[in-house]
This record gives structure tokens, C-alpha cells and sequence, in this order.
């Protein structure tokens, strides 16, 4: 189950994404969201920085774990970016209101599921899991934010949809 729910990740919360759009139609267009949006782009694009290239797979590896830059404090920082950015689209969608809570607790449910067995997974692997400090200066910095594209482009659409 968790194997399945990791594999298809991005396209769960791109459907969840896609309801809550529907359900929460016409957007609000809050422009106070930014900050938001800001800091969980931020998060996610210096998390990738440091996480090296087997996290963006479809499969659950863990040939290394990193212990340089956000993931020197927490165990999870792109899970908690992901959350960042949805919050500010979700108070983008509906405001300050209880629509938000609604459409952060799938993807919430989401992470918390797949943190803890990534946690339980890396700890049985745990001998044979390298320890490392990735070097943020030898990553691709178009693909960082090229991720981030598509969480912007959503951001201004529905600020400016809410203008209509």
C-alpha cells in the first residue's frame, strides 16, 4: 500500500488539487498567500538542492540519506514545503476559511503516511544507508526551478481569475 501511495504521489495530490479547485470554485485571490507560497518554495528548492536524485523517483530508495542543509533540522522538509505551497493555493482558492483545513488534510494525511515509512524504511536499511553531506553548488539549478513553475503559474492564475 505505501509502495503504491509513493509510486503515485504527485498524480494524488494533482487530483485532490484538481477537486478542491472544483469544489472551491470561484477563487478568493488572496494576495497575503504569498508569503506562503514564498517560504514553500524556498524549503522545497533548497531541499532539493541537498537531498540528492533518488528522491525524485517513483520507487522508495534510500542509498543515501542527507544530512546537509534543511535536513540537518528536520527529517522531512519536502513534505513540509509540498504543504507550505498547498496552503497558499488552498487560502488562494477559498480565503481565510474553514475550505482550507478541508484541503490540506488529504495531502497532510498523504505525508504523514509516506514520512513514516520513509522513517521505518530508512531505519531498517540503516546499515547500509551512506551518510551524506551533498554540496548544494554541484546540482542543476534550472531543474530546481523548473520544479517550481507549475506551483506559480496555478498561484497567478487564481489571483487573477479572482479578479473577475
Amino acid at each position: 500500500m505505501i509502495a503504491w501511495l509513493f509510486r503515485f504521489r504527485g498524480e494524488g495530490i494533482a487530483l485532490w488539487g484538481l477537486g478542491a479547485i472544483l469544489l472551491g470554485w470561484p477563487p478568493h485571490g488572496e494576495w497575503l498567500s504569498l508569503p506562503l507560497l514564498a517560504a514553500g518554495l524556498a524549503l522545497r528548492i533548497w531541499a532539493r538542492r541537498h537531498i540528492g536524485p533518488h528522491s525524485r523517483g517513483r520507487i522508495l530508495l534510500c542509498p543515501e540519506t542527507s544530512v546537509s542543509g534543511p535536513y540537518r533540522y528536520l527529517d522531512h522538509p519536502l513534505y513540509l514545503a509540498n504543504l507550505l505551497v498547498i496552503a497558499s493555493l488552498a487560502v488562494c482558492l477559498s480565503g481565510w476559511s474553514w475550505p482550507v483545513v478541508a484541503i490540506l488534510s488529504g495531502p497532510t494525511l498523504l505525508y504523514l503516511l509516506l514520512a513514516r515509512a520513509e522513517t521505518a524504511f530508512v531505519a531498517k536499511a540503516a546499515s547500509s544507508v551512506r551518510i551524506v553531506s551533498h554540496d548544494a553548488r554541484s546540482g542543476r539549478w534550472h531543474s530546481e526551478w523548473a520544479s517550481t513553475c507549475p506551483q506559480i503559474a496555478l498561484w497567478g492564475i487564481l489571483q487573477f481569475l479572482s479578479t473577475r
